[in-house]
């Protein structure tokens, strides 16, 4: 039986080698053929780049012009994450004046000859936060508006008066919480810097927009194409719970603020 069995194993072997040659082979072939191709192209226009043009017509997405890497969509607004913390005191909680981290951000990015992912931290969260938020439901966008900094629920109670309801409605409460609680806790890291000896009792963030100046007004002085951008847009997040980082991470954004607050 072995005796018998040794052939068609054999046979079965060598189909297996030659359908892996030939394939090896046509790709070989398309490799080369397209190396050639290339070649052909890039040559200056002669007697032999004409008459192989007709097949090459594959290549001309290669050598298009790609404006959108050269000159992309151009900035439209001006996006930042702003923070403000409730702090209490002898007379009752009050507010600090709010602190545009983006700003802060960005000065590594406009003082700054090669710049540093460090200055698009706030920039790259400001869509995922609206997105987040937009996705609320009614109901559960009244309970993430938190009004009063004094009484702002624990974390655990937030999740679960916004995860009440279908599955679907706890999902989408899971999904903002997460870029929500990122946000606080930076929030929460940079405010202590500014107020590192006051008792902080909530903390909130807002994402504002405005538009650039039209283009029209591009050629008046500063304050002109000032006065002449649309409003800002701002949406106020509700007050949270304070969520400090460990004191690595505290120390690293109050050594950050220093360095790079405009009014260092």
């Amino acid at each position: 039986m072995p005796e018998e069995n040794e052939v068609p194993e054999q046979a079965a072997t060598r189909r297996r080698l030659s359908a892996r040659g030939v394939v090896v082979a046509l790709l070989v072939l398309v490799a080369g053929f397209h190396v050639v191709a290339v070649s052909a192209a890039a040559l200056p226009p002669n007697r032999y780049s004409d008459a192989v043009r007709p097949v090459l017509g594959y290549l001309n997405p290669y050598f298009t012009q790609n404006w959108r890497l050269f000159a992309p969509n151009p900035v439209s607004s001006d996006r930042t994450i702003r923070f403000q913390a409730a702090i209490r005191q002898d007379d009752g909680v009050v507010t600090t004046s709010w602190v545009d981290w983006t700003d802060v951000e960005l000065d590594l990015v406009h003082h700054r000859l090669i710049g540093n992912r460090a200055g698009y931290v706030t920039n790259k969260a400001y869509s995922s936060l609206g997105t987040r938020y937009g996705a609320l439901a009614t109901v559960q966008r009244k309970v993430a508006d938190v009004g009063d900094p004094a009484a702002v629920p624990s974390w655990r109670t937030l999740a679960a008066d916004l995860g009440q309801g279908n599955a679907a409605a706890r999902s989408v409460a899971r999904l903002y919480l997460v870029y929500d609680r990122a946000a606080t806790r930076l929030a929460t890291d940079v405010m202590m810097s500014r107020h590192p000896r006051a008792e902080i009792v909530a903390v909130r963030y807002a994402l504002r927009s405005q538009g650039v100046a039209p283009y029209a007004a591009r050629g008046g002085t500063k304050a002109e194409r000032e006065a002449a951008r649309p409003l800002a847009d701002q949406r106020i997040n509700g007050w949270r719970a304070p969520l400090p980082g460990g004191d690595a991470e505290r120390k690293a954004v109050a050594d950050f603020d220093r360095r790079h607050r405009s009014d260092r």
